[in-house]
Protein backbone atom coordinates (compact mmCIF):
# COMPACT_ATOMS: atom_id res chain seq x y z
CA UNK A 1 0.00 0.00 0.00
CA UNK A 2 2.93 2.36 0.68
CA UNK A 3 4.28 1.92 -2.62
CA UNK A 4 0.98 2.48 -4.67
CA UNK A 5 0.90 5.96 -2.15
CA UNK A 6 3.94 6.74 -3.61
CA UNK A 7 3.34 6.55 -7.00
CA UNK A 8 -0.02 8.55 -6.69
CA UNK A 9 1.83 11.40 -5.29
CA UNK A 10 3.14 13.95 -7.39
CA UNK A 11 7.57 14.89 -6.73
CA UNK A 12 7.71 16.16 -3.63
CA UNK A 13 4.24 15.32 -2.17
CA UNK A 14 3.49 13.97 1.22
CA UNK A 15 1.45 10.98 2.62
CA UNK A 16 0.12 11.07 6.40
CA UNK A 17 -1.43 8.32 8.36
CA UNK A 18 -2.21 7.42 12.25
CA UNK A 19 -1.81 4.17 13.30
CA UNK A 20 -1.98 2.07 16.57
CA UNK A 21 0.96 0.00 17.64
CA UNK A 22 2.41 -1.78 20.44
CA UNK A 23 4.44 0.57 22.15
CA UNK A 24 8.13 0.28 21.25
CA UNK A 25 10.30 -1.73 22.77
CA UNK A 26 7.86 -4.11 24.80
CA UNK A 27 9.08 -7.69 25.74
CA UNK A 28 7.90 -10.39 24.19
CA UNK A 29 4.82 -11.39 26.04
CA UNK A 30 3.35 -7.55 26.39
CA UNK A 31 3.39 -7.52 22.52
CA UNK A 32 0.98 -10.07 22.78
CA UNK A 33 -1.50 -8.54 25.47
CA UNK A 34 -1.12 -5.11 23.18
CA UNK A 35 -1.84 -6.91 19.76
CA UNK A 36 -5.06 -8.41 21.93
CA UNK A 37 -5.59 -5.00 23.44
CA UNK A 38 -6.12 -2.93 20.68
CA UNK A 39 -7.26 -2.63 16.64
CA UNK A 40 -5.88 -5.24 14.19
CA UNK A 41 -3.86 -3.24 12.14
CA UNK A 42 -1.00 -2.59 15.17
CA UNK A 43 0.44 -6.32 14.62
CA UNK A 44 3.17 -5.23 12.21
CA UNK A 45 6.28 -7.40 11.87
CA UNK A 46 8.96 -4.43 11.63
CA UNK A 47 8.66 -0.69 11.90
CA UNK A 48 6.62 1.71 9.70
CA UNK A 49 9.47 4.00 8.71
CA UNK A 50 11.35 1.36 7.65
CA UNK A 51 8.44 0.04 5.77
CA UNK A 52 8.11 3.73 4.46
CA UNK A 53 11.75 4.04 3.35
CA UNK A 54 11.26 0.58 1.43
CA UNK A 55 8.62 2.22 -0.46
CA UNK A 56 10.79 4.49 -1.81
CA UNK A 57 9.92 7.68 0.53
CA UNK A 58 11.93 10.25 2.41
CA UNK A 59 11.71 12.60 5.30
CA UNK A 60 9.77 9.93 7.10
CA UNK A 61 8.85 11.29 10.76
CA UNK A 62 6.56 9.62 13.22
CA UNK A 63 5.00 11.89 15.86
CA UNK A 64 3.54 10.11 18.74
CA UNK A 65 0.05 11.33 19.93
CA UNK A 66 -0.83 8.74 22.53
CA UNK A 67 -1.94 11.10 24.88
CA UNK A 68 -4.35 13.03 22.59
CA UNK A 69 -5.93 9.61 21.29
CA UNK A 70 -6.34 8.54 25.21
CA UNK A 71 -8.54 11.58 25.46
CA UNK A 72 -10.34 10.64 22.38
CA UNK A 73 -11.06 7.50 23.59
CA UNK A 74 -12.59 8.47 26.60
CA UNK A 75 -14.39 10.71 24.96
CA UNK A 76 -16.05 7.94 22.97
CA UNK A 77 -16.85 5.93 25.24
CA UNK A 78 -18.49 8.71 27.68
CA UNK A 79 -20.59 9.48 24.79
CA UNK A 80 -21.66 6.39 23.99
CA UNK A 81 -22.76 6.02 27.68
CA UNK A 82 -25.28 8.97 27.09
CA UNK A 83 -26.50 7.76 23.88
CA UNK A 84 -26.45 4.20 24.80
CA UNK A 85 -30.44 3.63 23.97
CA UNK A 86 -30.58 5.24 20.81
CA UNK A 87 -27.19 3.97 20.06
CA UNK A 88 -28.69 0.45 20.35
CA UNK A 89 -31.12 0.97 18.88
CA UNK A 90 -29.91 1.85 15.85
CA UNK A 91 -26.86 -0.11 15.77
CA UNK A 92 -28.53 -3.51 17.33
CA UNK A 93 -27.09 -4.65 20.77
CA UNK A 94 -24.46 -7.00 19.45
CA UNK A 95 -22.81 -4.24 17.93
CA UNK A 96 -22.97 -1.62 20.47
CA UNK A 97 -21.40 -3.92 23.05
CA UNK A 98 -18.71 -5.09 20.49
CA UNK A 99 -17.86 -1.31 19.77
CA UNK A 100 -17.80 -0.32 23.47
CA UNK A 101 -15.62 -3.67 24.34
CA UNK A 102 -13.30 -2.79 21.84
CA UNK A 103 -12.82 0.98 23.03
CA UNK A 104 -12.29 -0.16 26.66
CA UNK A 105 -10.09 -2.80 25.68
CA UNK A 106 -7.75 -0.06 23.80
CA UNK A 107 -8.13 2.56 26.38
CA UNK A 108 -6.77 -0.44 28.67
CA UNK A 109 -3.92 -0.97 26.51
CA UNK A 110 -3.50 2.89 25.95
CA UNK A 111 -3.23 2.74 30.07
CA UNK A 112 -1.12 0.32 30.54
CA UNK A 113 1.39 1.56 28.18
CA UNK A 114 0.97 -1.47 25.72
CA UNK A 115 -0.45 0.69 22.72
CA UNK A 116 0.61 3.81 21.51
CA UNK A 117 -0.73 6.02 18.65
CA UNK A 118 1.88 7.63 15.68
CA UNK A 119 1.48 9.70 13.38
CA UNK A 120 3.29 9.31 10.45
CA UNK A 121 4.34 11.41 7.28
CA UNK A 122 6.79 11.16 4.72
CA UNK A 123 7.50 12.33 1.21
CA UNK A 124 7.82 11.49 -2.17
CA UNK A 125 11.47 12.12 -3.60
CA UNK A 126 11.15 15.22 -5.52
CA UNK A 127 12.28 14.43 -9.26
CA UNK A 128 16.03 14.91 -10.11
CA UNK A 129 17.42 17.53 -12.93
CA UNK A 130 18.61 15.54 -15.85
CA UNK A 131 22.12 16.09 -16.54
CA UNK A 132 22.43 18.71 -19.55
CA UNK A 133 25.78 17.76 -20.47
CA UNK A 134 28.01 14.83 -20.44
CA UNK A 135 31.30 15.89 -21.35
Amino acid sequence: MLSACRGILKPGGRVAFFTIQPTPGLSGNDRRRANAAGPGSGAVRTSYQSMMRSAGLESVSATDVTAEYRATQQRWIDAGARHEGSLRTSMGDEMYDDRLDSRRRTLAGLDDGLLARFLYTARRPARYATPTSMN
